[in-house]
This record gives structure tokens, C-alpha cells and sequence, in this order.
């Protein structure tokens, strides 16, 4: 249930209209209460100051809440043009997934909510003055609360041009993305000294999960698109009910062909017989399935955002070296991030030790080839770009602490190297290279034992 509320949660936070909503329903809410306060606190034989004369005529109260009204709704048009501006710039420069992080901008969307919220209380104290008394009731506490929301828009107008102007630029972007990427790998990858949940794998686990290449029946989505997350808590109170043992072969990010298979479940004979509903439907039931990839459960979503935004700057037509170095940095201090992290564990036993749940899972090696595969590739004409990865992952081999980051990161270098003996004909670039790459071999062997060594 907790899985399903967070999935809910994150889909509201992309909707742009849900702060515009809120704040059409505080100004509802502002515009009655300001009447009400008027009409019951505020009467006509109590002594005001002469500015606040003006709110005696009735025209003047009109005229203010006509111009102030179509105004607003002025000013919310440019700035709708404006956000509209922007996010087609940020589709064509750094993509189009990156529109979910402007989307989920609260500041956009609080200016926004200002704008329309400011234009719907202009109309309902239209319409309240229309039935007010003016000759017993003065409505100073209404149109004073008018000022305030006239000013703070004109404030918020231009601090929104100044943050527009600041969210299109390409170091902006790239640190939002990146600090989605630290709070999903925080989140995902618990510390290294945390408490294990689950127990330690044992050689009965390992004949456990053997037997899912000979005894399991395979299991079938019922839909297609994007998995977006795993319930795993119901999930594990299935297997535990029903008495079977579930092998996941997909896992968030991945997309999900209609009728494919995405794992294997031990199951007796008699839950075979109705295995589709009795286990496939409720199986399919805890698998959160959608259009779009997210960043709920897959940490490689931001990843795949830096490399896009990489991957763009490197083609020929931005040819922009300097945003995929910045990408390079980003991706390689989260890289370091991970490598004092615990990677939880694809072993789910309930309390008496027996395997419950084989889920497949994110490896460090998985998260290295998903961070430079594609920029090692587009990149490989690049000198500036090839010696910056080597440095990058020269600063990631000295940090290394087990033999799968050395392998990882040797597998990286190795490519690289590999790539610049065939794409780059200076000698001194040649020369540069060569030396990294020498450096960080050496860096590795004095640790670890690779493949070839």
C-alpha cells in the first residue's frame, strides 16, 4: 500500500495543475472570508482615514476589480507563453524527458496558481459587490486583501522571468537532474553499515533458486509499458499466503511487452490449475505499469537523463563538449556515492530461511556501463571528452573497495582505450591517454585481480 501512495504521490507532483488548483480554491475560500468579514466587522459609522474613502464608491470598487482582474489574467497568458517558450527550448536542447523536471518545478507552479488565483477573487468580489450594501458596509478588508495579491504578482512576474532564465541554462538543469539523482540513490541504496533485512544467502537458498530453471512455470504481463515500481511488501505477504516462491527476470526501467514473460513461480499442482488467476492476476496486480519510465524504484532513470543531456551536447549540432563534461562529473561523483553503498540484496526468505522472492537487481556494474556506454561512444572523436572520463574514473579507481567496482571500471578504461588507439591520430593525445590509462591500471592491480591481469 505504502508503494502504491508514494506512486500516486510522484504522478501528482508532475501534474502542473494541482498548485494552480489549490490556489483557485484558497481564493474561493479568501474572497468569501473577506466579505464576510466585511459585512459583519467592518461598518459604515466607523472613522477611516480618507485614503480609505476611495472604497466608498461603488465605481471606483468596480473599475478596480475590472482592470486588476483582466490584468492578471494579461500577465498569466505571458507567463503561460513564457513557461510554454522555455519548456520548447529545454525539449529541443537537453530533450524531451527532461520536461518532467520542469513540470515538477514548484516555483513555476506557484506563479502560475498566483496569476489565476489572483483573477478568480477579482470575479467573486465582482460579483459580492454587486450585492453589497455600500451604504452600511465599507469593503476595505476585500479590496486591501486585492492590493496584496495585485503586488505580490507583479513581484512574482519578475521573479519568475529571472527564473526562467535561470532553470533553461544548462548547468541548472544538469544539477537539478543530479539532485534527483543523489535523493533516488540515497533512498535506494541504504548506508554500508546498515542492518541487512533479510537473511544471508546460504547454499540451500542456492538450490532453492535452481530450481526455477527446471520445476517453475513461467509468468505473463497482462499489459505493456514501462514498469515504474515493484509493491514489494504485498508482494512478499503473496508468496508467504499462498506458500510459492516468485523469480522476478524484469525490475523498474525495464519496458514490458504485452504477453511477455517476467518470471517464474514454484507453485504446487493444485495452484496450477488455475495458476492465471490464482497467481499471475495478483502477481501482475503488484506490478505498478505505465507509459513512461520514472525515477519511484529505477536510480538509472536520472542516470539516463545526464547521459541524454550528454549524448545531445556531443551531437554535431550542438557540439557542446563543455555541458558533457559537466554530465561527466555529475555521474561520476554519484558513481562514488554508490561505492560505499549496500546494493540490497535479490534474496527475499521468509522467518523459517526458505527463498521466498528472487528479484533481478541494479548492479554497480550496471549503473557504470548505463553512465558511460553512450557517452564513451558518442564521445570517442572527442579528445577533451575521452581524457575527462579517464579522469573521472581514475579519481573512481582509487576509491574502488571491491573486485565487481575494479572489474566495472576496468571494463570502462579498457574500451576507452581501445577507442582512442583507432579515433585519435596526435601523438600527444595519443601520448595523454596512454598514460591515464597506464595510471589507472596501475592503481587496480596493486588492489584487486582482474580478468587478464
Amino acid at each position: 500500500m505504502k508503494t502504491r501512495i508514494r506512486h500516486y504521490l510522484e504522478v501528482l507532483s508532475t501534474a502542473i495543475w494541482m498548485v494552480p488548483l489549490a490556489f483557485l480554491i484558497g481564493s474561493i475560500i479568501l474572497a468569501f472570508l473577506n466579505f464576510y468579514l466585511d459585512k459583519t466587522l467592518i461598518a459604515r459609522h466607523v472613522q477611516f482615514p480618507d485614503f480609505f474613502l476611495y472604497f466608498n464608491d461603488s465605481e471606483n470598487i468596480r473599475t478596480m476589480l475590472s482592470v486588476s482582474g483582466s490584468s492578471i489574467l494579461g500577465v498569466a497568458g505571458v507567463s503561460f507563453s513564457i513557461t510554454i517558450a522555455s519548456l520548447t527550448l529545454a525539449s529541443q536542447q537537453f530533450g524531451s524527458r527532461l520536461l518532467r523536471n520542469f513540470m515538477m518545478d514548484r516555483f513555476n507552479q506557484v506563479v502560475l496558481g498566483i496569476f489565476i488565483g489572483t483573477f478568480l477573487y477579482c470575479i467573486m468580489m465582482l460579483q459580492f459587490t454587486s450585492s453589497m450594501d455600500l451604504n452600511k458596509t465599507t469593503p476595505i478588508i476585500s479590496m486591501v486583501g486585492l492590493l496584496i495579491l495585485v503586488i505580490t504578482s507583479l513581484l512574482m512576474l519578475v521573479f519568475f522571468i529571472h527564473h526562467i532564465a535561470v532553470s533553461i541554462q544548462a548547468d541548472t538543469v544538469i544539477a537539478d537532474v543530479n539532485g534527483t539523482l543523489q535523493a533516488q540513490s540515497a533512498k535506494l541504496f541504504p548506508e554500508e553499515w546498515s542492518e541487512k533485512k533479510h537473511l544471508p544467502d546460504t547454499p540451500p537458498a542456492d538450490l532453492q533458486a535452481d530450481l526455477f530453471n527446471t520445476d517453475a512455470s513461467p509468468m505473463k504481463v497482462r499489459g505493456s509499458g514501462y514498469l515504474q515500481g515493484v509493491d514489494h511488501e504485498r508482494l512478499i505477504k503473496l508468496v508467504n499466503d499462498k506458500d510459492i516462491a516468485i523469480k522476478l527476470t524484469v525490475k523498474p526501467g525495464d519496458f514490458l511487452i504485452k504477453n511477455s514473460v517476467i518470471g517464474y513461480c514454484l507453485a504446487s499442482d493444485a495452484q496450477k490449475e488455475d495458476f492465471e488467476n490464482e497467481i499471475v492476476g495478483p502477481v501482475n496486480d503488484r506490478l505498478l505499469v505505465g507509459s513512461k519510465a520514472t525515477a519511484e524504484q529505477d536510480p538509472e532513470f536520472p542516470v539516463r537523463q545526464l547521459v541524454e543531456v550528454a549524448v545531445r551536447a556531443l551531437s554535431p549540432g550542438i557540439n557542446d563538449p563543455f555541458t558533457a563534461i559537466t554530465c561527466i562529473d555529475r555521474l561520476g561523483d554519484n558513481i562514488a556515492f554508490l561505492i560505499n553503498r549496500e546494493f540490497p540484496s535479490d534474496h527475499h526468505f521468509d522467518e523459517e530461511g526458505r527463498l521466498r522472492l528472487l528479484t533481478k537487481p541494479f548492479t554497480f556494474e550496471g549503473i557504470v556501463e548505463a553512465s558511460f556506454n553512450q557517452i564513451r561512444q558518442h564521445g570517442r572523436n572527442d579528445v577533451s571528452v575521452t581524457i575527462h572520463l579517464l579522469d573521472t574514473l581514475l579519481c573512481l579507481a582509487h576509491q574502488a573497495s571491491s573486485d565487481e567496482q575494479a572489474k566495472a571500471i576496468n571494463t570502462q578504461v579498457n574500451a576507452l582505450y581501445s577507442t582512442s588507439n583507432e579515433n585519435f591520430n596526435a601523438q600527444k593525445d595519443r601520448d595523454d591517454i596512454k598514460a591515464k590509462y597506464k595510471a589507472i591500471n596501475q592503481c587496480l592491480e596493486k588492489r584487486f585481480k582482474l580478468d587478464g591481469a
